[in-house]
């Protein structure tokens, strides 16, 4: 053997250990997914062509929410979006009638969809092969059409809803509701305290989301967005926000319950918890976590159970544009600790059950009373979307 051929094998016999020591070693990391995109704390995503600039992400409650664009240079209409897990977990999302009734993407533009129960648990690593099927309205072959792709990394700590209830009033809204087209409402029976009744004790809570001032401008009014109310006319009560400097008022068209102002500008398309606490001897108002107090000097507040969603219809008051979630409904006045204990809860949060909940409407996706009550929401243009923030 010669020189050169006894110190090769010398080195490998010296080295071959630890070389294959190391290569054993990177073939376990692989197997668990250490070197996988899966294993990122930010998503990737791969394939989806025609789709634009996709991106997605598993947020802790089991839902993707996955945006989808447009590089057709086509309206697209997407009609299905279908997650499948590496475990063989498999959810659709369908638009209808009610959710995402209309999911038509423009060129460069984008929508967000969710497609819940097929991620796993928050901090845990997931990889979805994701099938959207899709049609372009008013091409000559306007499909159907496929496109397939992957979207893979570690489920965050977020919590959000799949999906919100979503507002779209006109300008102005008239007396009689003629100029509306956008609200939920139901009556209420004289057993919950709410109907037939004068100077009532009421707690409204939820969360909004609202991307501009809903007013007339300069031509003298001042009312905003109307996100309550009880009843179409009378000495009624509406929960609306007030522009420019937001505040929460309880509107009963004689003497109203204002809150002081609140330093943060509501109108500018970010979710924020609100909440109006109010009795006889005070009107306890929350935006976010900071509270106001004040005296109700009007006493002056009625309801025949009729009670409006997401706008308010009397004294040239305005309709909501914007979103709405989690809102909870009760027949008695909840003291601070209790209206932050729901804040706490966060957007998906539950109520408090023992405190007089007469009604609990998540809006997630449907009108439904969660309370146990029934007092199932009755839809009169308002919709449910997942193309939200």
């Amino acid at each position: 053997m010669s020189i050169k051929s006894q110190s090769a094998l010398e080195y490998m016999m010296t080295y071959g250990w630890a070389i294959l020591v190391i290569v054993i070693v990177a073939g376990v990391l692989y197997s668990l997914g250490i070197f996988s995109p899966a294993s990122s704390l930010s998503s990737t995503v791969t394939g989806f062509s025609n789709l634009g600039s996709v991106t997605g992400e598993c947020t802790a409650n089991g839902v993707l929410r996955i945006s989808l664009g447009d590089s057709t240079g086509y309206l697209i209409n997407i009609t299905s979006v279908t997650a499948k897990s590496s475990t063989g977990q498999i959810s659709t999302f369908k638009p209808n009638s009610t959710v995402d009734p209309n999911p038509i993407i423009q060129p460069t533009s984008s929508y967000i969809f969710s497609v819940p129960n097929v991620c796993p648990a928050a901090g845990s690593r997931y990889s979805l092969a994701v099938t959207v099927n899709y049609t372009e309205p008013g091409q000559v072959f306007s499909g159907p059409y496929q496109s397939t792709g992957t979207v893979a990394g570690t489920t965050t700590s977020t919590i959000l809803q799949p999906f919100v209830a979503s507002f779209a009033a006109p300008y102005n809204i008239s007396a009689s509701a003629s100029n509306d087209n956008s609200y939920m409402s139901y009556t209420l029976p004289a057993s919950t305290g709410l109907a037939n009744v004068n100077n009532f004790t009421f707690t409204i809570t939820g969360w909004v989301k609202m991307p501009k001032e809903n007013g007339p401008g300069d031509t003298g009014q001042w009312m905003a967005d109307g996100l309550f109310s009880f009843g179409l006319y009378g000495r009624y009560a509406a929960f609306i926000f007030t522009p420019p400097s937001p505040q929460e008022v309880i509107h009963t068209c004689y003497n109203d319950i204002h809150s002081n102002s609140f330093s943060v500008n509501v109108f500018n398309n970010s979710w924020y918890f609100f909440a109006a606490s109010i009795n006889s001897t005070y009107g306890l108002f929350q935006l976010g976590s900071t509270q106001s107090v004040v005296g109700d000097s009007g006493n002056s507040r009625s309801s025949n159970g009729y009670i409006v969603v997401g706008a308010s219809f009397y004294c040239s008051d305005f309709g909501l544009i914007g979103d709405l979630t989690d809102l909870q409904l009760y027949n008695s006045s909840l003291s601070a600790p209790e209206l932050m204990s729901i804040y706490n809860e966060g957007i998906t949060g539950g109520p408090l059950i023992s405190n007089g909940l007469v009604a609990f409407w998540p809006l997630n996706g449907t009108l439904k009373d969660y309370s146990g009550h029934g007092f199932n929401l009755v839809d009169d243009g308002a919709f449910f979307t997942s193309n939200y923030k």
